[in-house]
């Protein structure tokens, strides 16, 4: 059996499949944009949607970097459990060897007191995007990986090019932090 566990969730190859078609999706809409992407961002955390995708842009010979920003764990435990998440996925769809472990980075310094905690940064990112973009992220997941690129943009990390923001969801745990957010003020 090729299943393993992740936070409190089942990964197998088979599912990740679907994250590895989601970047050939990605990469197809950059194609018919002709958009330039110099970075994709996204949440990681029980390892699946980076580990998918970045399997699925190393199968398509993109090199476009894919930055997980981690919501839980310390980033050298993230990476590994990306990597070999990864492995098991390229290996599944008949790819091995198509992710190097250069190719799985992940930045976990936006992860605060603990996974589903909220930060001052993923408030302030949740609520500038609620307001100007009418765009709901979550708290626990999305809205940190987006106050981690903010932040990172901020500090000229990710450089000047076109970024993508992968948003995985969590909107409706908006409700469960009310409070905690302000959101009286959205």
């Amino acid at each position: 059996n090729t299943a393993r566990q992740g936070v409190g969730i089942r990964y197998d190859p088979l599912r990740l499949e679907g994250r590895e078609d989601r970047a050939s999706e990605m990469l197809g809409q950059f194609e018919e944009q002709d958009l330039d992407v110099s970075h994709i961002v996204t949440a990681t955390g029980s390892a699946g949607t980076q580990g998918g995708l970045i399997v699925g842009l190393r199968a398509m010979q993109s090199d476009i970097p894919l930055l997980g920003i981690g919501v839980n764990i310390p980033r050298d435990e993230q990476e590994q459990k990306v990597y070999k998440l990864a492995c098991e996925t390229a290996e599944f769809i008949g790819k091995p060897g198509c992710v190097a472990r250069a190719d799985v980075v992940a930045n976990c310094n936006y992860v605060g007191a603990g996974y589903g905690v909220p930060t001052e940064s993923m408030n302030e990112a949740v609520l500038m995007l609620a307001r100007t973009e009418g765009l709901l992220f979550g708290p626990v997941y999305s809205g940190k990986a987006l106050a981690g690129m903010i932040d990172l943009v901020r500090k000229g990390e990710l450089g000047d090019g076109n970024l993508v923001f992968l948003h995985t969801g969590g909107a409706a745990a908006l409700f469960a932090y009310a409070d905690q957010l302000q959101l009286q003020d959205v």
